[in-house]
């Protein structure tokens, strides 16, 4: 009997200690899972947020190059074309061509119309396509003819258009800053999307990396950017210049 006493109470500290283990087990496992709640509730905060600013600074900016389109563009398009009307009715003969002439010019004025309605229309920014606006930008800043910029991509981007917004957003302050702060001639885009990942490469061959600039508003910007889309962002030095490596994996369920 006396044997049996020490056994029980063996028996019985090894099922308090096992039984307290699982308790602090659970315990800590529902804290850990109500910290990734939590953390995962914030992310999503922080992405609307942060798509919300993307939207309205898309908005902004396409409203800046609509004015400037339609002052430059639409308009002289339009009153070469009323010229044209007015040579051709003081001029008879050469009537047929005059008008024609006048006739492609106001062509051109309508569909630039279009093209531009269709960029403030809320369905576009539900649509937003990266590629598309990318080869925008680029060709924005080639008619200006102070730096040449390329754009190259491959494979259809697995992203949905919110993400896009962002993205176009990181890529777009990348070009500002080659353009504004490197005194770069020439700009490359690479957008190459994998089975996993989608990668960006922003290369110029201006002053190299501006280590003054490193906490700047706009790179921070980025940076929280591309944390909000999941992936990573880095600056590498090159001769000449510099280039930005964006890495962001493909994940569907985002």
């Amino acid at each position: 009997m006396e044997e049996i006493f020490p056994a029980i109470i063996t028996v019985s500290l090894v099922v308090l200690i096992l039984s307290l283990g699982i308790i602090l087990a659970i315990v800590n496992y529902k804290r850990k899972q109500e910290i990734y709640i939590r953390e995962k509730k914030a992310m999503q905060e922080d992405f609307q947020k942060e798509l919300l600013q993307s939207r309205v600074e898309v908005q902004e900016a396409t409203l800046s190059v609509l004015a400037r389109e339609l002052h430059d563009n639409v308009c002289q398009l339009l009153s070469s074309s009323k010229m044209l009307l007015g040579v051709a009715q003081m001029n008879p003969s050469p009537v047929n061509k005059t008008i024609k002439t006048a006739d492609d010019t106001i062509g051109i004025a309508i569909n630039e119309l279009r093209a531009l309605s269709r960029s403030l229309d809320k369905e576009w920014l539900e649509r937003f396509d990266l590629i598309e606006n990318l080869s925008n930008e680029v060709g924005r800043i080639n008619m200006a003819q102070i730096i040449k910029a390329n754009f190259s991509h491959t494979g259809k981007l697995a992203m949905v258009a919110d993400q896009q917004i962002i993205l176009f957003r990181i890529i777009q302050e990348a070009l500002q800053n080659a353009i504004k702060h490197a005194s770069a001639k020439n700009i490359d885009v690479e957008v190459v999307s994998g089975s996993q990942n989608i990668s960006v490469l922003i290369g110029d061959d201006g002053i190299g990396i501006d280590n003054t600039l490193e906490d700047g508003f706009g790179i921070q910007n980025m940076k929280q950017r591309t944390k909000l889309l999941g992936g990573e962002i880095r600056w590498e030095s090159r001769h000449p210049g510099s280039i930005i490596k964006i890495e962001l994996p493909i994940n569907e369920e985002k």
